[in-house]
């Protein structure tokens, strides 16, 4: 019998399915709603985050922030440059650094990538009751302490707890 990965009937080729169909569904939502260019919306969210709290983000803070290479993030972020999304600009204490911060079209961007994202997942939990829900995030957020140990799980601890 020829062996497929992951095996097509079991729960873990679900989830696979499953990540896959909402990346895509994303991705095309995203298009849809013109913001294809974005990329790395993530990188958009975080900035807004930081910026709310009067902060501005460094490209190492956000390469922290989304467990990624301080060098993939300078990929994104100079075609976030230059589509105009970010600007980057010398720290004033540290000129070695460089803080970035949303233009004015990087924060509609994120706050139209905020709504695609939230149109996508009230799709994907259609039906779905408050108790499932709350079931299916407790099976998630003990998978992620079962990984822990490994160093995959690369959420924060403010993350599980607000689960």
């Amino acid at each position: 019998m020829k062996q497929t990965f992951p095996p097509p009937e079991e729960a873990l080729s679900l989830f696979y399915r499953l990540h896959r169909a909402k990346h895509n569904a994303t991705l095309s939502a995203l298009a849809e709603a013109g913001l294809q260019d974005v990329g790395q919306p993530r990188i958009l969210f975080l900035l807004g985050e930081a910026e709310e709290d009067g902060v501005l983000s460094s490209q190492q803070d956000l390469a922290e922030k989304l467990h990624v290479s301080p060098a993939t993030v300078a990929n994104s972020l100079l075609s976030l440059e230059r589509l105009g999304y970010v600007q980057r600009r010398e720290d004033a204490a540290d000129r070695r650094k460089k803080r970035v911060f949303t233009t004015d079209k990087g924060r509609q961007a994120r706050e139209r990538c905020i709504e695609v994202f939230r149109q996508v997942d009230k799709q994907m939990c259609d039906g779905f009751s408050q108790q499932e829900m709350a079931a299916l995030a407790d099976t998630f957020r003990r998978m992620l302490n079962n990984l822990g140990d490994t160093g995959a799980d690369r959420c924060t601890n403010q993350e599980r707890k607000d689960g």
